[in-house]
């Protein structure tokens, strides 16, 4: 895992990107040594983030972004979404490097990940129904689990994939990847007894997962971030990347924002973003949503007691009259609650932070990015959970006038010791720099 902030206002973007990254195979390895924030052009300022699996496939996103770059030359977009889009376009051109055994893995992860989600979900729904464990029957345990894939795959139906595949290709990419469905299915399904129209809906649901992407442990981020030529004010583009299925690359778009007359400053956090918003909110992200259902036991209690005294006193239609108020003045109430709470922390937290944001220099945007990653990072050293965000933190600065600026940039190597590496960047850019005036640019 790692953490990223962008911090925009109407002068300049911060970026900064911690170094963690996490080895699985054989066993978790945390190395603080990754590099995660790339230049994308070479004479636009326009930079690139990118976030949980640390390469496409085989490739390491490094080699990605900076043969994009490469190829990229001298070509300019008039949107930050423009060069997004290239650059997820692009990666079409890498599919080659993806085998068919890579490919086909990946339907088995995805496969297995859907089931296991609405396996999970459903015997959830069972142990809350059923807490003696002997009244439901097979029939009714299947019909639950029914139930749960139909609702999912519902909602994987609006979740879209950039180049989908149809239906009939996932199908056969399923047939390829797991040719004996029938027993692969009972293994997922322990506690369920499968029949044919069982069958039928599992394969339906991983045709879907096929067909769409959702963040999940092995995609990866990618934000775009900067100005494009005719953008005054800075602007990201946001996409989430997990492989390649039957040779399309399997990408979404998540979101975009730019600063303009109405907003004028922004503050992202992507991967691990629970400090920035504890920073931003006052209060941790989990606490909202507990002490919503803090309220609301509270107030079901309430309405308990009062139905149990109520009951017998009024007649069967007063006391179900009763009962259907309460429920909505406590539906009522909660969502007061929650309104308030927001329009709160917004109030006395975020709203003074973003009106300083909007006005600072670009030397403190910078040294605001870096601690608020800095934030996340002493909070895991702090903690029992594994040191996901950590090591040297990389800092860019992006501005209309002055393009891309390192604050601060790790090497692996000793400048000293490679000042041919530096003077090919600067030949470099002279040279496109050169191209570009000498084409009316």
């Amino acid at each position: 895992m790692t953490a990223e902030v962008l911090v925009l206002n109407r002068e300049a973007v911060a970026i900064a990107a911690d170094s963690a990254v996490t080895l699985r195979d054989p066993d978790p390895k945390i190395y603080n040594t990754a590099n995660k924030l790339f230049q994308l052009s070479a004479v636009e300022p326009v930079a690139i983030m990118v976030y949980g699996s640390a390469a496409f496939g085989p490739i390491p996103w490094e080699t990605v972004v900076k043969e994009h770059r490469r190829r990229l030359a001298t070509e300019t977009f008039d949107t930050v979404e423009q060069y997004a889009s290239s650059f997820i376009t692009d990666l079409s051109s890498l599919v080659s490097h993806y085998s068919a055994r890579t490919q086909a893995d990946l339907v088995r992860r995805i496969a297995h990940v859907a089931l296991a989600e609405v396996c999970n979900r459903a015997n959830e729904i069972i142990d809350e129904l059923d807490e003696d464990d002997d009244s439901f029957d097979d029939a009714d345990r299947s019909h639950i689990l029914m139930e749960v894939m139909a609702s999912q795959i519902a909602h994987l139906q609006t979740v879209p994939c950039i180049d989908r595949v149809s239906a009939s290709v996932a199908g056969r990419q399923i047939g390829s990847a797991i040719p004996d469905w029938n027993n692969y299915l009972r293994e997922s399904f322990t506690r369920f007894t499968t029949n044919s129209s069982l069958n039928r809906r599992a394969r339906a649901l991983v045709r879907t997962a096929l067909r769409s992407v959702s963040p999940n442990p092995w995609t990866s981020g990618v934000v775009v971030v900067g100005f494009g030529s005719d953008q005054l004010f800075p602007a990201f583009s946001h996409y989430v990347v997990d492989g390649v299925v039957a040779n399309r690359v399997r990408a979404r778009h998540l979101d975009s924002a730019q600063i303009n007359e109405d907003s004028s400053a922004q503050i992202r956090a992507f991967a691990q973003g629970d400090m920035v918003q504890t920073f931003m909110d006052g209060l941790h992200p989990m606490y909202p949503e507990a002490l919503r259902g803090l309220v609301k036991r509270t107030l079901d209690l309430l309405v308990e007691r009062s139905n149990t005294k109520m009951h017998g006193v009024l007649s069967d239609t007063d006391y179900e009259d009763h009962v259907a108020e309460l429920l909505e003045i406590v539906s009522a109430v909660v969502e007061h609650f929650e309104q308030d709470l927001h329009d709160l922390l917004q109030k006395k937290h975020s709203d003074p932070i973003m009106s300083i944001v909007s006005l600072l220099p670009k030397e403190e945007l910078a040294e605001m990015a870096e601690t608020l990653v800095s934030l996340t990072s002493f909070k895991r050293r702090m903690t029992p959970e594994a040191e996901t965000v950590g090591g040297p933190i990389d800092v860019a600065v992006i501005s209309k006038g002055d393009g891309l600026v390192w604050v601060k940039r790790k090497h692996y190597f000793d400048r000293n010791l490679n000042l041919r590496y530096f003077e090919r960047d600067r030949r470099l850019y002279t040279t496109s720099n050169v191209e570009e005036d000498s084409n009316g640019s």
